[in-house]
């Protein structure tokens, strides 16, 4: 990095390619600025270009705007359809400009297309223009809106916020591998409880684009699935002020070809064993928990929810665990593997216990810290565990009401956070202190 003639900061060069430089540079400065990252995302793009595009001239017609599309080298007209997105098709009473010109970019970035790479092109753009304010979303999302480009940039402008994520109307029965392992995690380790600690859109600060530029989590390549996690444990270790701000639901266009849950599991479940890893000097002298100021207000009950069929799960469960054995035995203690076996008996009803669940996930993170064996592998073979304790939640939960299955979650949390000094134990032991 270098001081530009504004005393400002430039960004490396091998963060932006020389047509997305001069395309930025072309713009000046700019007070919000929305990046929409794409690859072959024509089918649904258009429609989150004319939210943002209407966004910036209904909430934001003071401030100097520009809507970013870092292209990952997409065949199918996608940046054309981000330049030639019209906001009056969404609302026809829409000026066709503000009271200031309002900037397009598009441009492909640098390297293939993945996420990590298309953050690196955002955050350098956020820096070199000087950003007050940054948004990312994701372009196959069909359910944004105008107020949710104003709800991700509002807390960062007015007040004095530094990460705003989304938080979504959701039952609480939904998203078992968030609700079961990745927010009770994060909640007991990092010291924060979020609503929806993986979701790839937020709203964040300059100040914290350009802390992401220097964040040596951000110098290897992290797991699509997995980057949403890794941009909020940047802003939680890099001690940036949080927030999360209602946006109602969250409708996703359908994949034709969806991730499995293995895949799932392991990029999100490695990204937080990864980060935790990088920030251990943080978390490991963080106490009490802090709160993360909520903006907004829940306006919509949470829908019935779309629950896995539980039997394939303990199957793969009883399958997993003994198949993967040898992998288990250096990563989990005799006590949590017999527990483990205790539930996976035939002839008694399946259950899967809160305190075996998170002595296997911190035995699980422990083994991963002082890589007892090859990473990847050791977050696969908590696989079959994982969908254990999923098909055993979702048994339990059934015929909760969405307050019942709440407080469920609000207890295996307690226990992930009674628990923490066993994970303490086992980070800190150069052998894991169970054999």
């Amino acid at each position: 990095m270098s001081a530009d003639a504004r005393g400002g900061v430039v960004p490396e060069r091998s963060a932006l390619t020389d047509e997305l430089l001069r395309q930025l540079v072309s713009v000046g400065q700019v007070d919000v600025l929305v990046a929409i990252p794409t690859f072959n995302d024509a089918a649904t793009v258009s429609d989150v270009a004319k939210a943002v595009m209407a966004s910036f001239l209904r909430h934001f017609p003071r401030e100097r705007t520009a809507l970013l599309n870092p292209d990952g080298g997409s065949s199918d007209g996608t940046p054309d359809r981000v330049l030639g997105a019209d906001p009056r098709e969404l609302d026809p009473r829409l000026r066709s400009s503000g009271l200031r010109t309002i900037h397009r970019i598009s441009a492909p970035h640098v390297g293939l297309p993945t996420r990590s790479n298309a953050l690196r092109a955002i955050f350098a753009a956020a820096d070199l223009l000087q950003a007050k304010a940054l948004a990312v979303l994701e372009p196959g999302v069909t359910s944004v809106t105008p107020e949710w480009v104003a709800s991700l940039i509002r807390p960062v402008l007015r007040e004095e916020t530094d990460f705003v994520g989304p938080a979504f109307s959701r039952h609480p029965a939904e998203g078992p591998l968030v609700s079961q392992m990745i927010r009770p995690l994060v909640r007991a380790v990092y010291g924060r409880r979020l609503r929806e600690p993986v979701t790839p859109e937020f709203g964040c600060s300059g100040r914290f684009a350009s802390h992401c530029l220097a964040d040596p989590v951000w110098e290897r390549e992290m797991a699509p699935l997995g980057v949403g996690l890794g941009v909020r444990l940047s802003a939680i270790a890099g001690g940036f002020r949080l927030g999360e701000t209602y946006l109602g639901t969250r409708a996703v266009a359908p994949r034709p070809d969806p991730p499995r849950v293995p895949d799932v599991f392991g990029q999100v479940a490695g990204c937080l064993f990864s980060c935790m890893d990088a920030h251990e000097r943080y978390w490991l002298a963080t106490a009490a928990p802090v709160e993360v100021p909520y903006f907004g207000a829940d306006s919509a009950p949470p829908e019935e929810p779309s629950l896995l069929e539980p039997a394939p799960l303990v199957d793969a469960f009883r399958s997993g665990l003994g198949h993967l054995r040898s992998l288990l035995d250096p990563i989990l203690s005799p006590a949590t593997l017999g527990a483990l076996e205790a539930s996976a008996a035939d002839g008694v009803p399946f259950h899967l216990p809160d305190e075996v669940w998170v002595s296997a996930v911190y035995e699980s993170a422990g083994a991963y810290h002082r890589q007892v064996l090859h990473r990847d592998h050791l977050v696969q073979a908590l696989v079959p565990i994982y969908l254990g304790r999923a098909a055993s939640f979702i048994l339990e939960c059934g015929s909760d009401t969405p307050a019942e299955a709440e407080a469920r979650l609000n207890r295996l949390e307690q226990s992930f956070e009674i628990m923490r000094p066993q994970l303490i134990e086992l980070w800190s032991s150069k052998t894991g202190g169970a054999r």
